[in-house]
């Protein structure tokens, strides 16, 4: 168990650093920016500055240092010189090991985030949702619950048809079908929940219910952020007409729990209620979707902005706040004096051709996933000069007659990097509490044991 533990501990920035030098001998200088390359991929920017810091570099290459003398009391590497170590031949096999596995994973991962995938796994979990929706319908007589397990079930044939149309190149004329199939489910269970008003029939409210209802909610909630993020980053919009529907499906089952809870306190009429909000939903839903996918049987360009993962769009403002804390930085410092000189910084900053690691995964600029979905890499030119007009109009830095941080940006600059070295700081803090912990109880452990085996 300990040699498990300690293998898989190991298998993290030991390993890192270990293939860092699969290229060739490297400085502490080196390794310490390969380590916060990582940030700057991230879009951390002004993070990724804290290495600047001298309280910051001093907590970095403690980490980093850490590390080193655990690779070479491995003996996987050694110094190749005063300022620079190498792989030794025990060491390169597990640094190459560790790459090809790497390899590995992001192969698996662009294999399961492609369309095609993402239209299978979505028939298994809706022939899995449906066989378990329909009996509980059925058996708690829940209006909202039925139309959700009828919808379900149509949606497995959907999700065939999206795949055939992905697979033979007919994804616009499948979209069209499969918003014709969603307006026509709107349309039926919206006379099934007008007639469950004019003839209520009161649901029976079981576990049975309770538990399909709170399975579809987990499951189509994962389904919808799979759907949605492989649909914007390939621009599928079957996919995202079927995360529209996974939204629709969340919405239904925290409705049939109301109507399942309404139902115990004596109040069915709340049940027909909600079937009826769920269909008026997934009417509205179509007529936005067959407008989208109008345009795009017409060549239109289709505007996807209005699909965007919340989640994606907050992380975007962060690495767009990062940036530009990261150009105050360079400007309140001098690295920076003109827009040539903040290019210049950006381009190499954000390029990772000789960052082993990433190179080796494939990937040579900063990960980004635009509004539109189409996921890229880089740092737009225009986004840099942006963040820096609005530095100008805010009265952060002066560019006249060179870019200069005013009073007022130093300052800025300052907090921006002291909550940097902070978060550091308490992290290594944190870490190293958590280790006096470990220790004490081992400590403790053997004191135990050792009294025991004296008496």
């Amino acid at each position: 168990m300990s040699k498990r533990r300690h293998r898989n501990d190991d298998y993290g920035l030991g390993y890192d650093l270990a293939g860092a030098l699969v290229d060739g001998p490297k400085s502490l200088d080196q390794l310490r920016d390969h380590y916060m390359g990582y940030l700057r991929f991230l879009g951390l920017y002004s993070l990724s500055a804290v290495a600047d810091d001298a309280q910051g570099r001093e907590h970095v290459d403690e980490t980093i240092q850490t590390n080193i003398d655990g690779l070479l009391a491995k003996g996987w590497i050694v110094r190749a010189d005063e300022a620079r170590y190498a792989l030794t031949e025990k060491g390169r096999p597990e640094a190459e090991k560790m790459l090809r596995d790497m390899r590995r994973t992001v192969s698996w991962l662009a294999k399961a985030s492609a369309p095609e995938t993402v239209s299978k796994v979505t028939l298994g979990v809706h022939l899995l949702l449906a066989a378990v929706k329909l009996p509980a319908a059925l058996l708690s007589g829940s209006v909202g619950l039925l139309n959700d397990g009828i919808d379900t079930a149509l949606d497995a044939l959907s999700s065939l048809m999206v795949y055939a149309g992905l697979r033979w190149d007919r994804e616009r004329l499948i979209n069209m079908v499969l918003v014709l199939v969603m307006l026509i489910t709107g349309g039926v269970t919206l006379f099934e929940g007008v007639s469950r008003i004019l003839h209520p029939v009161p649901p029976q409210a079981d576990w049975f219910a309770f538990a399909a209802a709170l399975i579809s909610a987990g499951l189509c909630a994962l389904l919808f952020l799979y759907q949605r993020w492989t649909g914007l980053s390939s621009g599928a919009l079957s996919l995202i007409t079927q995360s529209v529907d996974s939204r629709n499906h969340i919405i239904v089952a925290a409705s049939v729990t109301t109507g399942l809870v309404a139902s115990l306190l004596r109040f069915p009429l709340l049940d027909a209620l909600v079937g009826l909000a769920v269909a008026l939903l997934i009417v509205k839903s179509a007529v936005e979707l067959a407008i989208e996918a109008w345009r795009a049987m017409g060549e239109e360009e289709m505007d996807l902005s209005g699909y965007s993962i919340p989640l994606v769009n907050r992380y975007k403002g962060l690495q767009r706040n990062q940036m530009r804390d990261w150009i105050l930085y360079l400007v309140a410092n001098g690295r920076a004096a003109t827009m040539e000189d903040i290019q210049a910084q950006v381009r190499a900053a954000t390029d990772f051709r000789q960052h082993t690691v990433l190179r080796e995964l494939g990937v040579e600029r900063p990960l980004d996933v635009s509004p539109t979905g189409a996921q890229q890499t880089g740092v737009d030119a225009a986004a840099v000069l942006e963040v820096v007009d609005d530095l100008i109009a805010e009265g952060l830095i002066s560019d006249q007659p060179a870019f200069a941080a005013t009073p007022e940006g130093r300052d800025r600059a300052r907090q921006a990097t002291h909550r940097a070295v902070g978060r550091r700081h308490g992290h290594r803090q944190a870490t190293a509490a958590e280790r006096g912990r470990r220790s004490h109880g081992v400590r403790r452990g053997h004191a135990r044991r050792s009294k025991r085996h004296r008496d």
